[in-house]
């Protein structure tokens, strides 16, 4: 059999309505080389994810422009063995689940080529790297990521976790959260990748995972009850990764640096970092943020939204749909200390108490936090 192909997209993307191009699949396989290995994202399995490739490819006989694909190959871990059925049926679940996902917060699958000895998966490519990049490696003459791109790459992929979490047929967990794994468009728009690890959960929201392993190459972003009982893993996994992303959007820092785990350090430092009129807070502030005076309060409302997403007890994490409602009621809302100083107060009374709030609960207050009664009523206060 000398191998097939097929042009794969999901019926209900956007993309879906124009003309697919037809891609010369022995060019793309002949393209496969050390030259081209690409670390855009990272594996959550070491030798299982497969490998990934940055190819320039031309279209079939001309059709469609020059582009450039990413390409994950999965084979067996010894290249001479032909594909069997591990390979095949670790690809066939990435692409099943991805064929079912539709977001533009989530990787697009749109090709598909198969070899006796190799199976190979095609995604658009982002022509921006991802967040690990812009945060962390970024070339000296680039410009740093404004804090609105920030916000905004904060905002699509708690957009990306929320349709997975609570809108796909099946809650779906990603597993390997983490700033090497988002990738960014031409928009800098952000876009979850990596879903090697991804697990459906049949028995729905909030209900335990079976997981055979901890994960690995994923350090400072993994959640504790990973390696505690197995029992206890939901979606709230993928919340305290999404954790360790805002608070390195934040502050810049790595998920393991100097400070140690940037989750337990800002964990430990978040109410001496609020207080004096975010005094130490300011000192923390990615330095590199351009024009940081005018989204001060902004960040440091993410900042404890990071803190919350990452406390060690998961049933005290918010949903994901919560998360993304307090990132978009935050937004642009510029200097206001009253409201943050009201929200710390009610976050010091809830974990002295050390009361659980339902999901239901939290969004009303939420709610009650940024309605603009309670905003007139403050300002009158203050005034």
């Amino acid at each position: 059999m000398p191998g097939s192909s097929l042009w794969f997209q999901r019926s209900s993307h956007p993309a879906a309505t124009q003309r697919p191009i037809k891609y010369n699949d022995q060019g793309i396989v002949d393209s496969l080389t050390e030259n081209n290995l690409t670390s855009m994202w990272a594996s959550r399995r070491i030798g299982e994810d497969g490998q990934l490739y940055g190819v320039h490819v031309q279209g079939t006989a001309g059709i469609g422009l020059p582009t450039t694909v990413l390409v994950k190959k999965f084979q067996n871990l010894n290249p001479a063995l032909l594909v069997d059925d591990n390979v095949r049926n670790r690809c066939k679940s990435e692409m099943v689940l991805l064929a079912s996902i539709c977001h533009d917060n989530v990787i697009n699958v749109i090709h598909f080529i198969q070899r006796e000895e190799s199976i190979m998966l095609v995604y658009e490519y982002p022509v921006n790297g991802n967040v690990d990049y812009w945060l962390h490696r970024r070339e000296g003459g680039e410009q740093p990521l404004s804090w609105p791109q920030r916000m905004g790459i904060a905002i699509g992929v708690a957009q990306g976790l929320c349709h997975l979490h609570h809108k796909c047929n099946r809650p779906t967990v990603h597993h390997n959260i983490n700033s090497n794994n988002i990738l960014l468009d031409q928009n800098f728009k952000a876009v979850i990748a990596s879903f090697g690890a991804a697990q459906m959960n049949i028995a729905g929201l909030n209900q335990t995972l079976p997981i055979t392993e901890i994960p690995v190459g994923n350090f400072g972003y993994v959640a504790p009850e990973y390696g505690v009982a197995a029992s206890q893993l939901t979606e709230k996994a993928d919340i305290y990764s999404f954790g360790v992303v805002l608070l390195e959007l934040v502050t810049g820092k790595l998920a393991n640096g100097a400070d140690g785990l940037l989750a337990i350090w800002a964990r430990d430092n978040c109410n001496e970092l609020m207080a004096n009129h975010l005094k130490m807070f300011k000192i923390v502030v990615d330095k590199s943020i351009p024009d940081q005076a005018r989204y001060m309060e902004e960040m440091a409302t993410v900042f404890r939204l990071g803190v919350d997403c990452t406390v060690g007890d998961p049933k005290q994490r918010p949903f994901m749909q919560m998360a993304l409602k307090r990132l978009r009621r935050s937004r642009g809302r510029g200097p206001f200390l009253g409201l943050l100083n009201l929200y710390m107060d009610v976050v010091q009374v809830k974990d002295k108490v050390a009361c659980e709030i339902s999901s239901a609960d939290e969004l009303a207050l939420t709610e009650l936090m940024f309605s603009d009664t309670l905003k007139d009523a403050i300002v009158e206060k203050d005034g």
